[in-house]
């Protein structure tokens, strides 16, 4: 240290000394000061709880009396005959027989000579034998602390809350390398302040990686204040200039003036050092090598190393907290939800938000702009450039493809068949991800904004993920598994937009015509069938597998289309005029005897649909002879299923189809999810013990598929709840436990987010829970496109919450033929709440009048809501009631039934 400012900063230690008190402060002073130096606890006995002395004890001691301290801030204490520290140093031999160390403290400066001549006469007396005395006057103290203590931050912490002067020493010089104070709007996560505890507990070097302003530098300095007691030394350094270890061993660390090398400290003192911001070359195993056995590191960066922390966002509660702490007015629900969408729980973010509120920016326009807040500056940078970082040089690769796909998430099997498996295990640790299903890879909302704003994305490399892309899709077609879908359902947007562009290759169009569902195909931009089969008629099929599929994947996607947006008549007539194209592609050379079943398979369906349907299960039986196609037993199934007499063969062909899947025959995920949803609508006739035994087969597969984003997995998933509110109400809740909580991902299509409100309508009845019609409701009014069904069940639902007014107005706009008999049942329904009782009269009898045929085992659905309305008409409801207990032997419409004629006859018996 600089002589000079060693001196001034002893003198500063000499003068507050020298007017400490009274007594007893600094009798404390002096026995925190001896217990830092010899790493001892003291028992101060020499004055009582409230301070005052107590008569001949000694000042304090050990346990064991091995080290006694007396202390005074007499004036005069260390100068002339010096009685008074004569008299503490035979008290303490008198009182403790067993010291060993003795300490005489004064506040006061010494006589020049005093001190020393004291000792070396006591050390004479054979009483003192192999004693050591230790007397210290102000300068002797203040020279201990400043040349010995002062980088000890455990120890200025304790002296200074005695002796004020200390700590302003100590902050008096910037590089200090103290933590930086918390942030006074931070706000504690306890998850990761545990696994940051856990982790130092038993690891001399502890990484938090993650993006920039995701809080890891304020849990790092949380961490270190929460620890300040345990540790001698506590130091942080930015490691934004450090390369490697050896330029970590040559920072030099301040305190009070004086330096010190903090590699030494490591090794050989109980140090903590937090390395913030710290480079990739600064690696964890060797910094691990600097620490003695009771040192710790702890690091925070945006490149990660195996097994470091990854910091999480902030849950939904803690970042309500920050965003409306110190704020006169909080956030709306709305305006926080629209938030939380947005930004997630980025603290830096929210942060900005916050300050922008306490501007008096109003809540509402705050959450309109908060998409923008990645082009914000925190001071010095944009947030774009603090979040992302270093990442470009190790990354750019990995989050190209995000910026290619337009969105923040992409399909997992697709990232890593681009980046390989190695560079998708090193992503994963870099805290970039937000929670997802275990298919995706999503990126945090304000990471991709902050994307967004960076110009890595070349045309060169955007037609490189293009071809990727292509390969996959080729490579998926006839899988069994959910990759196609999966990636189809993923990156619908952006190959559609690829497609709109001119990109008109047939992975893309046939990925696009698969996944499309009713009015939210763009049938634009699929081919003409009738052309392009008439194209391909001419040509080998053997070299244009996957256009033939197109033109059959085209034809299902334009019928279901026009079903949704214009009704079954206008499909009807559209399908009748594409025949011609199953002819064409018919006559294509070198078809295999697969292709030859999938054109005829497509030909009988659409045959049935324009109604020809004796023709249909004709072509049907004819594919299954020819070519054990699995989709045709299926159709056939569907068909065979609606008479008695063929059940046995329906049975048949499901046994075929199931023994293929369980011997790896070939059965698609989809196929499989459909078999399911035929038995379970067939429960009540020949296919109830079938589900029953084969139930888990066909419900995993509808989970799995629903946890990883297929639309289909959420409406077979439905599927088996409706069957079984009938049929099994006990077992809804087991089902519900195993349905994962739905991602953005995962309810990403009107398809999956209309079954997912079917679910919780469903789970609502059993559970007579109002929050699952909540959520049911909540789902249906995010519909963009919703067809007929879900909008039925939309208007049930606002029935179910008693909103009849809404239920009857949504209901009334529905337009559904072939739906009609439920249609006029939920409709009398919301009539007779209304107390409209003869239209309500008049749309049951439609309904029961339509209850026939397939349809039949509606029937007593129908005759229960007839009674009901024949009662509030006081009319007669007995044949209803008789009629509809005949058709039924389910429990719960039983049930329903008897309380009728309980409440009919209590109204008789008052009557009479």
């Amino acid at each position: 240290m600089n002589p000079q400012t060693r001196s001034l900063l002893i003198q500063r230690v000499i003068d507050s000394l020298a007017v400490l008190g009274p007594g007893s402060i600094f009798e404390r002073f002096a026995v925190v000061l001896v217990e830092q130096l010899l790493d001892v606890t003291l028992i101060q006995r020499g004055s009582s709880v409230g301070g005052s002395p107590v008569g001949g004890a000694l000042d304090a001691t050990t346990e064991d009396g091995t080290v006694v301290v007396e202390a005074s801030i007499q004036k005069g204490y260390l100068s002339g005959a010096m009685s008074k520290p004569w008299g503490d140093l035979n008290h303490a031999l008198e009182l403790a027989p067993c010291a060993e160390d003795i300490y005489l403290l004064s506040s006061q400066r010494a006589e020049t000579g005093a001190i020393e001549r004291m000792v070396n006469e006591a050390l004479q007396h054979v009483r003192m034998g192999e004693r050591r005395l230790h007397v210290m006057d102000s300068r002797s103290i203040a020279e201990t602390i400043i040349d010995t203590l002062m980088l000890r931050d455990d120890t200025i912490d304790a002296l200074a809350q005695h002796l004020f002067v200390l700590d302003e020493i100590r902050d008096d010089h910037p590089a200090s390398l103290r933590a930086p104070p918390l942030n006074a709007l931070y706000v504690a996560n306890e998850n990761v302040d545990m696994e940051l505890d856990r982790r130092l507990a038993t690891d001399v070097c502890v990484e938090i990686c993650g993006i920039g302003g995701i809080g890891k530098s304020q849990a790092a300095a949380a961490c270190l204040k929460r620890h300040e007691n345990q540790f001698e030394y506590r130091f942080w350094v930015s490691g934004r200039d450090i390369d490697g270890i050896e330029q970590l061993s040559s920072v030099p660390v301040r305190r009070g003036g004086a330096e010190r090398n903090v590699s030494a400290l490591l090794r050989k003192n109980k140090t903590f050092l937090v390395l913030d911001d710290a480079r990739g070359t600064l690696a964890v195993d060797q910094l691990a090598t600097l620490c003695g056995p009771d040192s710790r590191i702890l690091i925070t960066r945006q490149t990660a190393s195996p097994g470091a922390f990854p910091m999480p966002t902030m849950e939904e509660r803690k970042a309500r907290e920050l965003l409306g702490k110190d704020v006169l007015t909080q956030p709306t629900d709305r305006a926080f939800r629209k938030i939380w969408r947005t930004i997630g729980g980025h603290p830096l973010s929210l942060v900005m938000l916050n300050m922008a509120a306490r501007e008096n920016e109003p809540w509402d326009e705050l959450a309109g702009d908060c998409a923008n807040v990645a082009k914000l500056s925190d001071g010095e940078v944009r947030l774009a450039d603090r979040i992302l970082g270093r990442l470009r040089s190790v990354l750019m690769e990995e989050l190209c493809l995000f910026l290619w796909a337009g969105q923040s998430h992409c399909d997992r099997a697709f990232f890593k068949y681009v980046v390989g498996t190695l560079r998708l295990k090193a992503f994963e640790r870099h805290g970039l991800m937000a929670p997802e299903s275990f298919s995706s890879i999503r990126i945090h909302d304000i990471v991709f904004a902050a994307l967004q704003s960076q110009n890595w994305l070349t045309v060169e490399k955007s037609r490189e993920i293009d071809r990727r892309l292509e390969n996959f899709i080729l490579r998926h077609i006839r899988d069994d598994g959910h990759g196609l879908q999966m990636i189809a359902s993923q990156l619908r947007r952006k190959i559609a937009k690829n497609v709109e562009r001119g990109d008109r290759r047939p992975a893309f169009l046939y990925a696009l015509a698969m996944i499309w569902v009713g009015s939210a195909a763009q049938i634009d931009m699929l081919p003409d069938p009738v052309d392009e089969a008439k194209r391909l008629g001419s040509l080998s099929a053997l070299d244009h597998e996957v256009e033939i599929l197109v033109v059959l994947e085209t034809i299902e996607a334009k019928n279901r289309y026009l079903r949704q947006r214009f009704g079954s008549r206008s499909a009807k007539e559209w399908a009748s005029n594409i025949l011609p194209a199953y002819d064409h592609l018919a006559g294509m050379s070198d078809l295999s005897p697969r292709q030859r079943a999938e054109i005829k398979h497509h030909l009988a369906k659409t045959l049935r649909f324009v109604g020809r349907s004796d023709k249909a299960k004709q072509l049907f039986e004819e594919i299954v002879a020819e070519y054990p196609l699995n989709d045709a037993k299926l159709q056939l199934i569907r068909s065979l299923g609606r008479t008695a007499l063929d059940h046995d063969k329906a049975r048949a062909y499901a046994m075929d189809i199931i023994a293929a899947k369980q011997g790896d025959g070939g059965v698609s995920s989809s196929l499989l999810m459909a078999l399911g949803d035929t038995l379970n609508g067939a429960r009540q006739t020949w296919a109830g013990d079938l589900i029953d035994k084969h139930e888990e087969l066909f419900l995993s597969e509808a989970l799995y598929a629903a946890s990883v984003g297929v639309p289909q997995g959420y409406h077979s998933v439905a599927s088996f709840v409706r069957a079984l509110v009938w049929h099994a109400p006990e077992r809804v809740g087991t089902v519900l436990k195993r349905l994962p909580d739905p991602t953005p991902l995962m309810l990403d299509d009107d398809q999956s987010r209309g079954s997912y409100a079917e679910i919780m309508f469903h789970a609502a009845s059993v559970e007579q829970e109002q929050s699952r019609l909540a959520s049911a409701l909540e789902a249906y009014e995010a519909l963009k496109a919703p067809d007929s069904y879900q909008r039925r069940k939309w208007g049930e639902t606002l029935f179910k919450l008693g909103r009849y007014i809404e239920a009857e107005t949504v209901l009334e706009k529905i337009n559904d033929e072939s739906g009609y008999i439920w249609l006029t049942h939920n409709l009398s329904q919301v009539k007779l709440a209304l107390g409209k009782l003869e239209p309500a009269l008049d749309l049951i009898k439609q309904s029961v009048a339509g209850a026939v045929g397939a349809n039949l085992k509606y029937r007593s659905s129908f005759l229960l809501q007839s009674a009901r309305v024949k009662i509030a008409l006081n009319g007669d409801p007995a044949t209803d009631i008789a009629e509809g207990c005949s058709y039924t032997k389910n429990p719960k419409l039983l049930e329903q039934f008897g309380l009728l004629l309980t409440e009919l006859g209590n109204v008789d018996g008052r009557s009479g």
